[in-house]
């Protein structure tokens, strides 16, 4: 009896120590070893960089293998809208979701055209004119340059300088030296009363900044200032979007309920943006919007939710089709940023408005009323 009553608790410490290593093994071992599983791939790139750095035949920063690295992985995801961020462009990132801008206070248009300097800003101070053409930067040709290229030659560190040289309309040559600084641009404009006696007004909203929900109230009551406001052309071309929640705030002033978009990643996960009727000072007011091919992201995605909430028509051209959020990573340490793709924007009917990532998607928006633009296919950009 003696003997069975030790069996009997040997097996129940064996049971208990092989419980208790179960869990171990469940709770501890086992998400430690599938994150060292997961590490393979974070290992070789590590033990490569390692190996470069040190025995390449001509010396190399180890920063800046890394950051080559890095950008090999987005550039092979061969996706427009997921890019590396150096270090020299990480505060231009920042800018548009402040709506400021630190550079030259110019605006242009593609192959280098002066569409005009903002008033009292570096450019105008410094001679650039209308109609003047961008052909070099610090002495670097720009000619047939892509405009991210022109954008990030010409951008810079408030404080500092750029060296420009320009065609004039006359075919005559003019060189000058701009600095760099901070340029409030705002992102409404063109308000005005188109007929005051009906009470129709216009404005252009130029991007979606933190700063647009507060500007549009201001554009709204200075409309309202001359009488009731009983319709309203709202410009969105050229818009090519910018903060999801300024888009969402500028839907909820003309929708006092409803959903404005929805969010799908890639695991199929939902989330749902709606409008916030404490936003809503126009519940009622009629609205065209108008759009163009470079409409784009929360242009699209405030126009789909109006015409999806009875809140507007469209009016112009088939928008561009830019339905995909981003998400930013930035990394401290290394001096860089990652944006990259996370999922697709829906209109509140359904529709995925992107349409470029894959061919097998028609994405943007088909206007109500078709109108071409003769100023339509421009593409600009701010210095």
């Amino acid at each position: 009896m003696r003997e069975m009553s030790r069996f009997t608790q040997g097996l129940a410490a064996g049971i208990i120590l092989s419980a208790v290593g179960f869990f171990l093994a469940a709770g501890v071992l086992g998400p430690w070893l599938q994150d060292l599983g997961s590490r393979k791939e974070a290992q070789m790139l590590s033990l490569l960089h390692e190996q470069l750095a040190e025995d390449y035949v001509v010396a190399k920063d180890p920063t800046w293998l890394m950051r080559q690295g890095v950008k090999g992985m987005m550039a092979s995801l061969e996706d427009p809208y997921s890019y590396f961020v150096g270090p020299q462009h990480l505060r231009a990132t920042e800018e548009e979701s402040e709506g400021k801008l630190i550079g030259i206070g110019a605006l242009v248009v593609h192959g280098g055209l002066i569409r005009y300097p903002v008033v009292g800003g570096p450019a105008e101070s410094a001679g650039l004119r209308p109609g003047d053409t961008i052909l070099s930067v610090d002495g670097v040709s720009v000619k047939g340059k892509a405009m991210g290229e022109l954008l990030s030659r010409v951008k810079g560190l408030p404080g500092t300088s750029v060296s420009l040289s320009l065609s004039r309309e006359d075919g005559s040559l003019f060189e000058t030296e701009v600095v760099r600084r901070e340029v409030p641009t705002g992102t409404v404009a063109k308000v005005a009363l188109l007929d005051r006696e009906k009470g129709i007004g216009t404005l252009h909203l130029r991007s979606f900044a933190r700063s647009t929900p507060s500007e549009l109230d201001a554009a709204l009551a200075e409309l309202e200032a001359h009488g009731p406001l009983r319709g309203l052309i709202l410009d969105l071309r050229f818009n090519t979007g910018g903060l999801l929640d300024a888009t969402v705030d500028i839907a909820s002033r003309f929708l006092d309920k409803g959903r404005i978009c929805s969010l799908i990643g890639r695991q199929g996960w939902l989330q749902e943006r709606s409008a916030d009727s404490d936003l809503t000072p126009h519940p009622d007011l009629p609205v065209v919007i108008l759009i163009n091919a470079r409409s784009a992201s929360g242009s699209e995605i405030l126009a789909g939710a109006l015409r999806d909430g009875g809140a507007a028509i469209l009016v112009g051209e088939p928008s561009f089709g830019k339905g995909v959020y981003q998400r930013v990573q930035k990394y401290p340490s290394g001096e860089f940023a990652v944006k990259f793709t996370a999922g697709y924007y829906l209109t509140p009917s359904g529709k995925i408005l992107e349409g470029h990532i894959t061919s097998d998607r028609v994405g943007g928006l088909l206007p109500d009323i078709p109108a071409p633009h003769p100023d339509s296919t421009g593409l600009r950009s701010w210095l």
